[in-house]
């Protein structure tokens, strides 16, 4: 039922579609299974993006496919006032799973949203304060309170006289410093930074420092494990919460289930999505207990206790036990970074590469010494990747970004590995051609 579509339905879909998005490629997907998808065409790609992350265990994985059949054949719907038998048991292990005193969850369905109910509940913890701070390069959602947390879009002008109550400060992004200094001797000026404006710039004082863990959309920017530990420690100095955004990270995207596990610090509430649900929506946070819970009504959506979502997440987390994901993620991660590294020595192009785990970011420039983002390349390097079969995903929103992510799902095999390092240089020549 509703499997197949006339070229003049494409047509007319496409023209009532009022997108948010932007600019695609003309291409209908109408088949996936694990890092492989295909077109209307027939025409087969490896997923590099993981459709937004989202399928970090890959498309239609069986036992989340069964786990939904079932669950859908019982009940596919109850409102948020009544309790079903996977968001107990889902509620039951992620508050397990979660480090630290992190063990109060609340969902929804969007990223977007789960950052947002993150905010609303600092908010809510600390009153009289009106203003977070956040990373320059920070990307976290779409809403409006969201979008005014995040790295700013240059066509979001018309919004910005109703977003505020964001003060934004440099964050250790190493091959930019925005403060002209060496990693290896500014003895992590940035975080002094971010003291200072703490306890100086922010009137009233901060509600939170909201901050993703390993930047996404701003970059795929990741940081030393010292930046962290020094950050939860300013926070805790000047009596701030701390946010981390994991939408992207969550589940095994860096190797552990949560990236925060990689540094060793645990904020007071930390979001997630994406890649929780198996390819169906899910997101939300996860908070301390020793902070003052919602009041009725706070903070509750229709959907918010989707059970079929729910289930699909169970069995995601299974699948991540089972197949010993965790570990193929590190594994692939060194393998394809070290990779790229030797790509690096042959095509100057290549400015800096950047994990951890399958969270891969290729810098592209036009010089290596003056670092000019080279815009236009990583495009055409996205065009290439598509006409050969291989979805890379890119950083700093669409057309404007010049760093290719290699994001694949964790089940991706290791000859697909190999044909995505195949396509990578063989992009890299083409686009090299033209530097």
């Amino acid at each position: 039922m509703f499997a197949t579509i006339t070229a003049a339905q494409i047509k007319a879909g496409r023209r009532a579609l009022l997108d948010g998005w932007g600019p695609r490629p003309n291409v209908l997907m109408v088949k996936a299974k694990g890092a492989r998808m295909w077109d209307s065409n027939d025409k087969e790609y490896i997923a590099c993006e993981s459709q937004a992350f989202a399928l970090s265990i890959g498309a239609l994985h069986p036992m989340v496919v069964e786990a939904v059949r079932e669950q859908a054949g019982r009940i596919s719907h109850t409102a948020y006032g009544w309790d079903n038998i996977p968001m107990l048991l889902l509620s039951q292990k992620l508050a397990k799973l979660a480090p630290g005193n992190l063990n109060k969850v609340n969902y929804c369905l969007e990223g977007s949203l789960a950052v947002e109910g993150a905010m609303k509940l600092a908010i809510k913890n600390s009153p009289g304060k009106r203003y977070f701070v956040t990373m320059d390069h920070g990307y976290h959602g779409r809403t409006f309170l969201t979008m005014s947390a995040s790295w700013k879009h240059p066509h979001s002008t018309a919004y910005i006289p109703f977003i505020e109550n964001v003060i934004k400060v440099p964050e250790a992004y190493c091959y930019r410093c925005a403060f002209n200094l060496d990693c290896a001797s500014c003895n992590l000026f940035c975080v002094k930074y971010l003291d200072d404006t703490l306890k100086n710039r922010v009137p009233g004082g901060a509600v939170a420092v909201l901050m993703e863990v390993v930047q996404g959309n701003g970059g795929q920017i990741s940081f030393m494990k010292n930046y962290h530990k020094k950050i939860r420690e300013v926070c805790t100095k000047n009596k701030v919460l701390l946010i981390y955004d994991e939408v992207q990270t969550g589940f095994g995207r860096t190797g552990k289930l949560f990236a925060s596990e990689l540094y060793g610090v645990v904020p007071d509430i930390m979001t997630f999505g994406k890649a929780i649900g198996g390819g169906y929506p899910l997101a939300g946070f996860i908070a301390s207990d020793k902070l003052k819970p919602f009041d009725p009504g706070e903070n509750a959506f229709t959907f918010s206790h989707f059970p079929v979502s729910m289930i699909a997440a169970l069995a995601t987390l299974e699948v991540i036990e089972k197949e010993k994901l965790l570990e193929r993620c590190v594994k692939l991660g060194e393998y394809i970074t070290s990779r790229l590294m030797e790509m690096q020595q042959k095509y100057p192009i290549i400015g800096d590469i950047r994990g951890p785990g399958l969270a891969i970011g290729i810098e592209l420039v036009k010089n290596p010494v003056s670092k000019e983002p080279a815009v236009e390349e990583a495009n055409k390097f996205l065009a290439e990747g598509i006409k050969n079969g291989v979805i890379f995903g890119v950083s700093l929103y669409g057309a404007l970004g010049h760093i290719v992510k290699i994001k694949p799902p964790m089940v991706i095999s290791d000859d697909e590995v190999e044909t995505v390092l195949r396509v990578f240089e063989k992009c890299i020549k083409s686009v090299s051609k033209r530097t």
